[in-house]
């Protein structure tokens, strides 16, 4: 905007493999231009016109694209992390160009990187974009903001959508077909003949959601602890008595090798219970309370355990993969005595030889946990504190640990 002042125009140019970090590119003409293999951390693109550029293997952690044209572009292998999109237009396009003959041809992208991952949206935001007959299959969009988001005939087939927040999104025609949605708002989403075969919705915040025109064919629902059988649920209210009155009333639940698998168990104290072996894949356990439980040996896969606190809990041998832990509480328990007072001495959680890979760890408390042999790989530790705690022999292949306090 300053006098004398030229556009940047960079259209069908070649910047492959360029250290661009910090660049300052809004409002810049990048059609058609090649920033594959391009370091742009924190570049600033806002509003830039870069319709059907190539952005393969690119890395845009924490760029600025809010309200750029984004159609048509190639995004294989780009990571995206905590990008803000907010605005963006990133539905399909063609660019058209004349070859050496004079023929008006269609320009394609491709790479010759078979090992190439799909693109890793974790964390960004791109609420209110506009993401129409955009194909995201298989991709990683664990945490990411897409409130207001447009994604009508969008396909988002085999997508991690864990934790994701849909709100109020538009999602008519969209596929969704076995995309993992553990513990994501989906409030106010419109599903108009949207196709979630498959999906996994355990613990997702279905409020003011009109079901009744989507194709729920296979899809995991939870299920309402009223549909419990009889004994169980006694056995959670006398629990509940128990730990109100701190143990004067009601008896310790003993829920031992129970399936309990997708219930809906949203913000319920299971403090001090005996749960070893139960199965709680695909579970609501947000908000959730599990002090000092004994959760040996339990199947907890797919479950939404988001800000539970697990606090001098038994996890040894369990079986975490793939769950949503975006804030739970893994603390030492302070041991009291009989008369509710503390003794001075702490539980610390135990998850030795546990599986979390997989799992949405942002902002999980780990402080002084046993994570001795525990497998990791795949997760999302994402501003997690894990100071303390004992790692050896734990697996951490390929977790992202972006802003997390390790042990020293």
């Amino acid at each position: 905007g300053l006098r004398d002042a030229v556009r940047a125009d960079l259209s069908r140019e070649s910047l492959s493999g360029i250290d661009l970090s910090a660049v300052d590119l809004r409002n810049a003409k990048l059609t058609g231009t090649n920033l594959s293999h391009c370091v742009l951390r924190d570049a600033n693109l806002s509003h830039s016109d870069m319709f059907a550029a190539d952005l393969s293997g690119s890395d845009l952690f924490r760029a600025d694209l809010s309200g750029a044209d984004l159609r048509g572009v190639f995004f294989r292998g780009a990571n995206l992390s905590e990008a803000i999109l907010k605005g963006a237009d990133l539905r399909d396009g063609r660019l058209l160009s004349v070859d050496k003959n004079g023929t008006i041809v269609f320009v394609k992208h491709g790479s010759d990187d078979d090992k190439m991952t799909i693109a890793d949206l974790n964390g960004a935001n791109l609420s209110g974009a506009r993401l129409g007959q955009m194909a995201l299959d298989q991709a990683d969009l664990t945490g990411a903001i897409l409130r207001r988001a447009d994604l009508s005939n969008s396909r988002l087939y085999n997508s991690r959508l864990t934790g994701v927040d849909l709100s109020n999104a538009i999602l008519v025609d969209a596929d969704l077909s076995s995309v993992n949605l553990v513990g994501a708002n989906l409030s106010g989403v419109n599903l108009k003949n949207a196709t979630l075969c498959g999906a996994e919705l355990a613990g997702a915040n279905l409020d003011g959601v009109d079901l009744s025109e989507a194709n729920l064919d296979g899809a995991n629902l939870t299920r309402e602890m009223e549909h419990l059988d009889s004994d169980t649920r006694a056995i959670l209210r006398s629990h509940i008595d128990w730990v109100s009155t701190c143990g004067a009333k009601g008896e310790r639940a003993i829920l031992d090798g129970r399936d309990l698998n997708r219930v809906d168990f949203k913000s319920i104290d299971l403090s001090g219970a005996s749960l070893r072996g139960v199965d709680f894949s695909g579970a609501n356990l947000a908000g959730g309370s599990f002090v000092m439980a004994d959760i040996t040996g339990a199947t907890l896969t797919g479950a939404n355990l988001c800000m539970v606190n697990l606090s001098g809990a038994n996890l040894t041998e369990s079986d975490v993969s793939n769950a949503n832990l975006k804030q739970a509480i893994f603390l030492s328990a302070d041991i009291k005595s009989n008369t509710g007072e503390s003794t001075g001495r702490s539980w610390p959680t135990n998850l030795r030889y546990a599986d979390l890979s997989g799992s949405n760890l942002e902002e999980a408390r780990l402080e002084g946990a046993n994570l001795r042999d525990v497998r990791f790989d795949n997760a999302w530790l994402v501003k997690a504190n894990l100071t303390g705690a004992a790692i050896d022999g734990a697996s951490f292949e390929n977790v992202d640990t972006r802003k997390a306090v390790m042990p020293d």
